[in-house]
């Protein structure tokens, strides 16, 4: 027994090595190839990184600009640097990279391909960076950076779909090494199995026959009881030693196990586990499961429990979230083990933890989402067609190219259908030939007739790969040009029209170098200015054409807007200078001297770059217009002021209709009852008294019928003979006329008529006005002041203005203001207001075309403002 206990140790000890030794070399083997596969996906994601980073660079000169702050424009800069920096040190790992990866020939010329349109950008960017605050080393490097953009995107496209390319196959060998190291694996503990494990389990078999044997013969006896306890006990040392085996495989396996009791309590874990859970100095030996991990809840415990009855639990991946808040992605195996056939000891645990597996992949998702997205906002759609299968594969953004379902699946005889006939089925038939027999790649720009019939233009870029000597695949990518291409025919039917306009008149299209000789002159300019085209065209510059205060007075404006000093030519072209144009009117002079208005549009001529090389001035003859404009303006004037004046009339004359339907129709009423009163007297007392009624009513009446009389004829244009008159004189005039007003009063009358001291007025109109306000302002005068008047002219915007200021009672603007004016409207409790002077006054001042105002304040005084 002693022998056969040694022998089994040994056969199990050899069996364990080589399943060690086995899994040693598989993980260092599966290191290797994982640790390759990270080294691809980094390199993926650094080329695409290169893509972005060409972007970032071209959006950031294209966004920057001189009229920004110094502060801003730095930032920039910096930025700008920063990426060049970032871009230069992702060219200098990649192209190291490239050199350690196998058969990277393809990459090799790939990386040639794209090394000019992308040192190109470079340095074009660092050239900006290197004079940024140049125009001309902004603009012609911006210019660059344009035309090569879309070329150096491409380049990098194709770059990174090779590394792709390289990835997958590194990935696909090693799903293939993976399938072959594991038949190996099986291969070998078969024969481990066969030839060492087997053997020991015949001769167990043959041990337990022959202890079967001796039990039969010593059934009767003590002596074989005896034996019989012994042969148990030596059983039960052989069960125990068996479990301290499987604790010592536990406890030394490569990977994460754990083995428990039925009580879920940890009999043996691996160093593996211990690492990949933290509990590498902890005892936890004899520990409950759920003591070490109280985060397990009770999704996870049920599982445990149904394991614990005969069932096997597996999950290829599950995350698992831990209280701290980290992540983790495991693969889970549980399973029980057996002390005997029908009885279970407890379970296995085993785990794998693949949480960096799964980042990966998540990154590579990502990535590909990235490309994806930048594909469709570029709208470029890559395309293969595998030549050994006579297989066409298109992305989602061909398809939409193509007006054609995502799931569509093309095929080598209609594929070419979408190209239209003619030149452009013609030329990617020539250039796909040339590219499977000689391995040319190719870039041309062809118009393809969609699915539903409409025409789009397209740039076809396609590479061949050659295998020795015969191509198998070709790929590329579509990317839809049809706006650009638009563009292109719409601006060069703009440039035929613009042909057409330049020799059409009677427009006088003028163009010039940058020093102002003229380099054109059209028939149009020989027609309105008399030149013919040989006096001019390199002889003479447009200043001729034109009057020097005009050009003097314009350069002086646009010095003032410009901060610069701006003469001469440089008056007509300045806007178009700042990338601008300018319209506006000047006075053309023909040779024979005489004079024309025009509308002159100035722009800046530009080669394909956007260099200015020249400027085009294009005049257009508006005699016609200015006069029709003049006549115009003329005419607005005059309806204006005939209907300024038929609106006083009117209101003149609803005036008029008032007073007369109210302050006639008193005086006339009151006369009818007296008529009748007077014939119904009796006595002759009685008549007498009415008689002196009678009267008062008709005197009244004449008042009232004589101040209708003055209203007609201050409206009559007869009256309004005007004269030169002096402020100083008519002042003094009223002040005789009312001295008696004044002396009573004490009224302090003072002037100033420096500024304007007389009027074109008529002199009726002028005397009354003085009175009338003169007078109001002592008539209304405070009782707790002297009363003192302020008289004052001035001229603004070319007419004469008067003011009169009183101290006196003053008016309440916001109750009063819009019926001060009115006819018999009072706002004092003054024994001689009659509300008729004010009325008169501005009758009188708007019959000459004038307008009165007046602002005032509660006991504070009054001031009113006649506009001549």
């Amino acid at each position: 027994m002693e022998e056969l206990e040694k022998s089994t140790k040994k056969r199990y000890l050899l069996f364990i090595a080589t399943i060690v030794l086995i899994i040693i070399a598989a993980v260092l083997f599966f290191q290797s190839r994982i640790n390759n596969l990270i080294s691809d996906v980094n390199i993926i994601n650094i080329s695409g990184k290169q893509r972005m980073l060409s972007q970032r660079i071209s959006k950031q000169v294209f966004s920057f600009d001189l009229d920004q702050s110094d502060t801003a424009n730095s930032i920039y800069l910096d930025s700008l640097s920063a990426l060049i920096t970032e871009w230069q040190n992702n060219q200098d790992f990649l192209i190291l990279a490239n050199k350690q990866v196998k058969n990277s020939e393809r990459i090799d010329s790939l990386f040639a391909a794209a090394q000019p349109k992308t040192t190109e950008l470079l340095n074009a960017a660092l050239q900006i960076l290197n004079n940024p605050w140049n125009p001309e080393v902004l603009k012609i490097n911006t210019n660059t950076i344009k035309e090569v953009e879309s070329s150096v995107l491409t380049s990098t496209d194709n770059i990174v779909s090779e590394y792709q390319n390289i990835a997958g196959k590194n990935l696909n060998n090693l799903y293939s090494i993976t399938y072959y190291i594991a038949i190996i694996v099986a291969l070998v503990i078969i024969g481990q199995f066969t030839f060492f494990l087997l053997p020991l389990i015949k001769k167990l078999r043959k041990k337990s026959q022959s202890l079967h044997l001796a039990n039969e013969e010593l059934a009767n006896s003590n002596r074989a009881i005896q034996e019989k306890m012994e042969q148990v006990k030596t059983l039960q040392a052989d069960l125990q030693l068996k479990e301290e085996y499987n604790k010592i495989f536990i406890d030394q396996a490569p990977n994460a196990m754990a083995m428990f009791n039925d009580e879920m309590k940890f009999l043996a874990a691996s160093d593996r586990w211990r690492n990949d859970y933290n509990l590498v100095d902890q005892d936890i030996t004899g520990k409950s499961l759920y003591e070490v991990f109280p985060e397990i809840d009770e999704h996870w415990k049920k599982i445990h429990n149904k394991c614990l009855t005969g069932s096997v639990h597996h999950e290829d991946e599950t995350v698992f979230r831990w209280p701290d808040g980290r992540v983790q992605w495991l693969s889970f195996d549980i399973r029980p083990w057996y002390i005997s056939p029908n009885k279970i000891g407890g379970l296995l645990i085993y785990t794998l933890d693949i949480t960096a597996l799964k980042e990966k992949e998540n990154e590579k998702l990502r990535i590909e989402e990235i490309l994806d997205k930048t594909n469709q906002v570029a709208r470029i759609g890559t395309w293969e067609v595998d030549l050994i299968n006579n297989k066409i594969i298109w992305s989602t953004v061909t398809c939409e190219i193509h007006e054609v379902p995502h799931d569509y699946e093309p095929n080598l005889e209609t594929a070419i259908n979408f190209f239209k006939e003619g030149p452009s089925r013609e030329k990617i038939q020539n250039v796909v030939n040339n590219a499977i027999e000689n391995g040319i790649p190719y870039d041309v720009e062809v118009e393809l007739i969609t699915a539903k019939g409409k025409s789009r233009w397209a740039r076809a870029i396609g590479q061949a790969e050659m295998v020795n000597g015969q191509c198998v695949r070709l790929y590329g990518v579509f990317h839809d040009i049809n706006n650009i291409k638009v563009s292109q025919n719409a601006l060069n039917k703009a440039n035929e029209e613009l042909r057409a306009i330049f020799d059409a008149g009677p427009i006088s299209i003028i163009g010039t170098d940058m020093n102002g000789i003229i380099t054109h002159f059209n028939q149009g300019a020989e027609t309105l200015l008399q030149y013919s085209a040989t006096e001019m065209i390199g002889k003479k510059t447009p200043e001729i054409l034109h009057l020097r205060e005009e050009v003097e007075q314009h350069g002086k404006v646009l010095s003032d807007l410009f901060g610069i000093t701006i003469s001469g030519f440089d008056v007509f072209v300045e806007h178009a200078r700042r990338d601008s144009f300018e319209s506006m009117e000047w006075t053309y002079i023909r040779k024979d001297g005489s004079q024309f208005p025009v509308q002159l549009i100035t722009t800046a001529i530009k080669d394909e770059n956007g260099k200015i090389n020249g400027f085009l001035g294009v005049a257009t003859d508006i005699t016609e217009t200015v006069y029709n404009r003049k006549k115009i303006i003329e005419t607005k004037e005059n309806l204006e002021a005939l209907t300024k004046k038929l609106k006083n009339q009117n209101r003149q004359l609803a005036d008029f209709a008032h007073i007369t339907s109210h302050n006639l129709r008193s005086p006339v009423g009151n006369l009818q009852t007296l008529s009748r009163f007077y014939k119904e007297a009796k006595s002759e007392q009685e008549r007498s008294e009415l008689f002196e009624k009678f009267e008062i009513v008709i005197d009244h009446l004449s008042s009232t019928l004589n101040t209708m009389v003055e209203v007609i004829q201050t409206t009559d244009d007869s009256t309004k003979a005007t004269q030169e008159l002096s402020f100083e004189e008519t002042l003094n005039k009223t002040q005789e006329i009312i001295s008696s007003q004044i002396s009573q009063s004490g009224a302090i009358i003072k002037s100033d008529f420096s500024k304007a001291a007389t009027v074109i007025y008529n002199d009726i109109y002028l005397d009354s006005i003085f009175l009338n306000l003169i007078s109001n302002a002592i008539k209304y005068k405070s009782q707790d002041r002297v009363p003192e008047i302020y008289l004052e002219s001035k001229i603004e915007d070319g007419k004469t203005i008067l003011s009169i200021s009183d101290n006196g009672l003053g008016i309440n603007m916001e109750r009063h203001g819009h019926k001060l004016f009115g006819l018999n409207k009072v706002f004092h409790s003054h024994p001689e207001a009659k509300g008729v002077g004010l009325y008169m006054t501005k009758i009188q001042i708007e019959a000459m075309g004038g307008s009165i105002s007046a602002s005032s304040k509660v006991g504070v005084g009054t001031t009113f403002t006649v506009i001549f």
